[in-house]
C-alpha cells in the first residue's frame, strides 16, 4: 500500500437546537434508528468462543477506563497508551446526566502468535451498538485474539486469516443464545503488527464500520496523517450497490438534522436503520448486504530512527467517539502537541480528554463512548535495539486484565449531530 497523506477535513458546523426532545435525540444519535427491542440487557456475563484446552494463557490487556486504577500492561506507557471513557446521556430531569454503559472495547495483545515469540502484537478497538452492544464488542474482543492466534494462515497470509476470523466470529455469534445480535453489533478495527530484524516490519489493518486507524508519518518537518482504514458508510457507492443488490434499502443522509445514511430491510424503512455498511452482528440485515468481511490494508513499517527523522512515528486507533468532532490530522496534531513521541499514554489521555471536551461543547448533555490506542513506533524500535545490545528490560506480557465499569467522568458530554456506528 502506498501511503497517501490525508488532508484535514473541514470542521463540523454547530447546530444544537434548544428544546429538542429525548426521543428525537435518541433517534438522531443511535447507530440503530430503532434500537429499543425487548429481551436485551447488559451484564457482566459474557459468552466467548470455545477455546481448546491446550491453548496457552491469553496475553490480553484491555483498555482501562479513564480514572480507574492502572492495570498491568504488556508495553511500557511511553510505547503504548490506551484508555476507554464511558459516555453520558440525558437523565430524566432537565439538566441531569447519567453515565452510559460503555459499549466500547479496546485491547493490546503481546506477545502474539507463536508461544514465546516477541515480534508480533495485536491492537484492537471495538465500538458496540444496540441493546446488547457491550456484549457483542466484548465477545468480538476475546474471539479476535483467540481465533486469530490459532489460525493456520496467520504467519503466511495474515490478510486471509483476518478476513476469515472476522467472518467466523460473526457466524459463531449467531449461534450464541446468550447474546441477541439481531439488532446489536460492533465495529472493529484491528491492527496486526509484525516486527523484523532492525525494527522494520509490517502492519495489517482490518476494519468493519467506522472506527479508524491512522498512522502519523514525519514528512517535511511535520507529522502527517495517513489513513489506514476507511469508514464504511451505507451510501459509499460500492457498499450501497452491494446492499441494494441483496434487497436492502439505503436511506440518504438526513439534511435537516444531520443524520447519517442508514440501512433498512425495505423501502418502508422497517428496521433497523443501521448507520454502517459492515459490522460484526446486526444479523437482521445480514441477508441484506451488511457483511462482516473486513477491508484489509497491508503497510510496510520502517520507523524513523529518531524523532527528528522522516518516516512513520505513531499509530493511533480509536472509536468514533474521537472521530465525531476531530479529524485524522487534528488527532495527529493533538498527539504531537502533547508529547506522544515521549509518552504515548500521556498523549492518548489528552486526545480522549479533548474529544470529550468537544462533545460537551457541541452536544451538551450527551457524549458517546470514547476509546483510543496510541503506539509509539519509534520507541518500539529503540526498545528492540536496546534489548539486542543487552540493555533495557524485556517487554513482558501481562495476563488477561480487564477494568470494571467506570465511575469517573473526565468531562461532561453532549448530543451528537449524527448517529455513531
Amino acid at each position: 500500500m502506498d501511503l497517501q497523506f490525508q488532508e484535514p477535513g473541514s470542521s463540523r458546523e454547530q447546530e444544537q437546537q434548544a428544546g429538542e426532545g429525548a426521543d428525537n435525540f435518541r433517534a438522531r444519535r443511535l447507530s440503530l434508528a430503532k434500537g429499543n427491542v425487548p429481551g436485551g440487557s447488559s451484564s457482566d456475563s459474557i459468552s466467548s468462543p470455545a477455546n481448546p484446552a491446550a491453548r496457552r494463557q491469553r496475553r490480553l490487556s484491555m483498555s482501562p477506563e479513564m480514572g480507574a486504577k492502572a492495570v498491568a500492561a504488556p508495553f511500557p506507557p511511553e510505547v503504548v497508551g490506551t484508555y476507554s471513557c464511558h459516555g453520558v446521556e440525558p437523565g430524566r430531569s432537565a439538566g441531569e446526566m447519567m453515565a452510559k454503559i460503555n459499549q466500547d472495547r479496546g485491547c493490546v495483545c503481546y506477545p502474539f502468535g507463536v508461544e514465546g515469540e516477541k515480534t508480533s502484537a495485536l491492537f484492537c478497538v471495538f465500538d458496540g451498538h444496540g441493546v446488547c452492544g457491550d456484549k457483542v464488542s466484548h465477545y468480538a474482543m476475546h474471539g479476535m485474539q483467540a481465533k486469530l492466534e490459532q489460525h493456520p494462515l496467520l504467519a503466511s497470509d495474515p490478510k486471509t486469516a483476518l478476513e476469515q476470523v472476522f467472518i467466523a466470529i460473526d457466524t459463531e455469534l449467531q449461534t450464541d443464545s446468550s447474546i441477541d445480535a439481531e439488532l446489536s453489533g460492533t465495529t472493529a478495527v484491528v491492527a496486526l503488527a509484525r516486527w523484523t530484524q532492525g525494527g522494520r516490519g509490517k502492519v495489517w489493518v482490518a476494519n468493519v464500520g467506522d472506527s479508524r486507524a491512522v498512522m502519523a508519518v514525519q514528512k517535511g518537518g511535520k507529522l502527517k496523517a495517513v489513513a489506514l482504514s476507511e469508514d464504511q458508510k451505507p451510501d459509499t457507492p460500492a457498499e450501497q450497490k452491494r446492499i441494494e443488490k441483496a434487497g436492502g434499502f439505503v436511506s440518504p443522509p438526513e439534511e435537516e438534522w444531520g443524520g447519517p445514511a442508514r440501512v433498512w430491510l425495505d423501502a418502508n424503512m422497517t428496521l433497523p436503520g443501521l448507520a454502517m455498511a459492515r459490522s460484526i452482528g446486526d444479523h437482521l440485515v445480514g441477508g441484506k448486504g451488511v457483511i462482516a468481511k473486513p477491508e484489509v490494508k497491508e503497510v510496510d513499517i520502517d520507523p524513523a530512527a529518531n524523532m527528528a527523522a522522516e518516516g512513520p512515528q505513531l499509530l493511533v486507533m480509536a472509536s468514533d467517539g474521537v472521530w465525531e468532532f476531530i479529524d485524522s490530522q487534528e488527532a495527529v496534531d493533538i498527539l504531537q502537541a502533547n508529547n506522544a513521541r515521549a509518552s504515548a499514554t500521556e498523549a492518548v489521555t489528552k486526545l480522549i480528554e479533548t474529544a470529550a471536551h468537544q462533545w460537551r461543547k457541541e452536544e451538551g448533555d450527551y457524549r458517546d463512548d470514547i476509546t483510543a490506542v496510541c503506539i509509539n513506533l519509534v520507541e518500539r524500535l529503540q526498545a528492540r535495539r536496546r534489548r539486542r545490545r543487552g540493555g533495557g528490560a524485556e517487554l513482558n506480557a501481562s495476563r488477561s486484565s480487564c477494568s470494571s465499569e467506570a465511575t469517573t467522568d473526565r468531562a461532561d458530554g453532549g448530543r451528537r449531530r449524527r448517529a455513531a456506528a
